[in-house]
């Protein structure tokens, strides 16, 4: 799971095509399966994984976009370590997040 965190200009929504994903937005801990939509408005606390050993796929919308920070993000994850836990954290705020 990515650490948790709200965007402060940028509302995401999730649609979960497979498998079983954890959300975990605000004080509400669901599980969502095939369909389920959730939508994080802006400035939400939120974060969201497969807790499960099945795989899961989802479909991700941020609006606006934030392609910049998935471009970073891959870079961050190229190495065939983990990336430090503060420089994820920095990444996100580089890019508008705020982690909480």
């Amino acid at each position: 799971m990515p650490p948790p965190h709200s965007h402060i200009g940028n509302e995401e929504a999730y649609f979960v095509l497979d498998g079983m994903v954890e959300f975990r937005v605000a004080d509400q801990v669901f599980q969502g399966s095939h369909r389920t939509f959730v939508l994080v408005p802006a400035g939400e606390a939120h974060t969201f994984g497969n807790t499960s050993n099945e795989p899961a796929r989802l479909l991700v919308l941020h609006a606006p976009a934030l392609d910049g920070y998935f471009e970073d993000l891959e870079r961050l994850w190229a190495s065939p370590e983990q990336p430090d836990r503060e420089a994820e954290l920095a990444l996100m705020r580089r890019h508008g997040m705020d982690p909480t």
